[in-house]
């Protein structure tokens, strides 16, 4: 009997063992033997081969927006004015969303609600401004009017967008730290590289996070009309797949919210999107979109300048971080005007007190001549 059954498991064994062999040799879909999901090879395949995704609205199908990532189900969208709405359909590369109406974006108070008592910025402790780390998971993005082609290996425009970027933020006072490198070539270990770059950012206490990239869509996609010029915009991207999410989207809301009071339409919207984009290691992470290939890079470099203005204003308050001098200045405008309110104040009551010009101006002479005099006199022994 013990024979037979170990005939019998022999059997299995030979049969078993080639028939796994031949199924492990399939690549697995099982998250526990795979890398981080491949949204950004995804991204590439249906940016630069099938066109792009474009969002509409499931009552009036209407364009939302146009966007060179893969739109999922779930994600969601906050359009420049504000309209939110939510995907529930996906056919092909069209994307179909349900308005949920006009929302009412986060204020920076309501972030710091959430920070408050928190250890999610522990490096932040006893300093006044954080530093600002910026960096480019895909530095081969070039815009094709100024560099001449969409992509450069050794690094393209988008490079020099994010330097223009630092060094405004720079020049308002900001702590920066920019890092040029590429995380070549564009595919979907791109993120995974420059993970390590943010982690390299974290160690030198960076810990507010720009990933700065530019999108892959007609330029009319990204151009308003910004202080009566036509300006490209900017989109914020946040990944919904993450712990940092909801303060990530507090994040994006509250800093559109001061960039569109500075600089209404600015922002082109915010995107939910499905993915991580490495904003799962910090709170305060966000990517841009500047533009798209098809603008100009000193329209991006140009855009990035006013953001950077609408970013210190978000950190450092409406005085700025180099608020001395503009405190000065208010406060010697302030001393002024009580200066000349006090005088006029005083010559509206010696008017009425004295009756006429002529006595008022004889009251004048006397203070300056006898009462200021005999005080000056006292001051200086």
């Amino acid at each position: 009997m013990v024979a037979n059954k170990l005939k019998r498991f022999i059997t299995y064994l030979l049969l078993i063992l080639p028939l796994s062999c031949i199924l492990l040799s399939f690549p697995s879909k099982d998250p526990l033997f795979a890398e981080e999901m491949p949204f950004e090879l995804s991204e590439i395949e249906h940016s630069y081969k099938l066109g792009y995704f474009e969002m509409k609205d499931l009552e009036d199908q209407s364009t939302i927006m146009l966007t060179g990532r893969i739109i999922h189900v779930g994600d969601e969208y906050i359009t420049g004015d504000n309209m939110h709405y939510i995907v529930e359909l996906v056919e092909g590369s069209t994307a179909w969303a349900r308005s949920q109406g006009q929302i009412k974006l986060s204020e920076p108070s309501a972030l710091m609600h959430i920070l408050e008592g928190s250890m999610l910025l522990p490096a932040a402790q006893g300093k006044n401004l954080l530093t600002i780390g910026i960096f480019h998971s895909h530095g081969a993005e070039a815009y094709v009017p100024s560099d001449g082609t969409e992509s450069i290996l050794e690094g393209g425009g988008i490079l020099e967008v994010g330097s223009v970027f630092a060094a405004a933020l720079e020049e308002n006072g900001l702590p920066v730290i920019h890092s040029m490198e590429t995380h070549v070539p564009h595919d979907a270990g791109a993120y995974h590289r420059s993970r390590r770059t943010k982690e390299e950012l974290m160690r030198e206490n960076a810990e507010v996070f720009f990933d700065v990239h530019r999108d892959a869509v007609p330029a009319e996609e990204y151009l308003e009309f910004v202080e009566g010029e036509e300006t490209v915009q900017i989109q914020f991207v946040v990944g919904r797949q993450n712990q940092n999410v909801e303060v990530n989207r507090s994040f994006a809301e509250s800093l559109k919210y001061v960039t569109d009071q500075l600089y209404p339409g600015l922002i082109k919207g915010i995107f939910l999107a499905q993915g991580n984009y490495n904003q799962d290691m910090t709170p305060l992470s966000l990517l841009l979109e500047v533009g798209s290939h098809l603008n100009t890079r000193e329209g991006a470099e140009k855009s990035v300048g006013l953001f950077a203005n609408a970013v210190n204003y978000y950190f450092a308050g409406p005085e700025g971080a180099r608020g001395q001098q503009t405190i000065g200045v208010t406060a010697l405008r302030t001393l002024l005007w009580m200066v000349l309110i006090t005088i006029l104040a005083v010559g509206v009551y010696l008017l009425i007190s004295c009756g006429s010009i002529e006595e008022a101006r004889a009251k004048l002479r006397f203070f300056w001549q006898k009462e200021f005099a005999e005080f000056w006199g006292r001051l200086k022994k």
